[in-house]
């Protein structure tokens, strides 16, 4: 039976902590590492059945993608919010560690696991994270990945593809049909504002979530196609990863099911 700290510091080959960007918070975020582990459950993010999930059944440690606590917090009281469901997980004695952006730069993590649900081939990174331990992970991160298809498509084609690989999510598409894709940048979750680094990495289209009007008004600007699949639908592919990545060293529940998607 291993402790809390000395599982995620086993995670560590896989997850590398230092490799979060310097805004993000990662890592045990509630509870007592001392105390030994040995179930996980894995979340994409800690919403009210998440919660509820975890009550009904509790392990020793949640590890979600998202972070509950983000805000700098003043008060963990019960209520509908994420203070309220943190003083619930303190209430049925379940830690809480995070990995967010650094999985997303881990080799394997949640771009890498994007690029491969999506079929591109000769993968790099992009888009360098402000990591806040550059030195202990090895150098910058990249948060996103870019690399080729096995063939030109069209961005209608490959539009599809996308939809068909995230498991059909409500998407925009721009610009029009005759467009063809052969290079193609993606970024789970909120990545417009790399949309620079997506140009210069010779992106003919990005596929991430989030996407303003202006910035993909920037992109066309620039040239390049934006396929907006959401947020939650970009990252599911990662979460997964996640998911397997865990189950091989400690009983899992998985608990991704519970989609964290607020649009229906």
């Amino acid at each position: 039976m291993s402790s809390i700290a000395a599982f995620l510091a086993e995670l560590a080959g896989s997850v590398p902590w230092g490799g979060a960007a310097d805004w993000d918070f990662t890592g045990l975020q509630l509870g007592d590492g001392a105390r030994p582990v040995q179930r996980v459950a894995v979340c994409h993010e800690v919403t009210e059945a998440v919660v509820a999930a975890i009550e009904a059944d509790p392990p020793d440690l949640l590890l979600s993608y998202h972070p509950l606590l983000f805000a700098p917090t003043r008060q963990v009281v019960a209520g509908r919010s994420p203070d309220g469901r943190a003083y619930r997980l303190i209430r049925a004695g379940v830690a809480l560690a995070v990995v967010h952006t650094a999985f997303d730069v881990a080799p394997g993590g949640a771009a890498e696991a994007l690029a491969a649900a999506l079929g591109l081939e000769r993968v790099e990174g992009f888009a360098a994270l402000p990591s806040a331990d550059p030195d202990g992970a090895g150098g910058p991160g990249y948060v996103g990945r870019v690399g080729h298809l096995a063939e030109p498509l069209s961005l209608a084609e490959f539009a599809r593809t996308v939809a068909s690989a995230l498991g059909d999510p409500p998407m925009r598409v721009s610009p029009g049909e005759r467009m063809s894709v052969d290079r193609v940048a993606v970024i789970p979750g909120s990545g417009a504002s790399f949309i620079a680094e997506a140009v210069a990495a010779g992106a003919d289209v990005l596929v991430t979530g989030d996407v303003s009007h202006h910035r993909v008004v920037g992109a066309l600007d620039r040239g390049m196609a934006v396929i907006d699949a959401g947020h939650a639908p970009t990252e599911r592919p990662g979460i997964e990863a996640l998911v397997d990545l865990v189950a091989t060293r400690v009983e899992t529940i998985d608990l991704v099911s519970l989609d964290p998607t607020p649009w229906r």
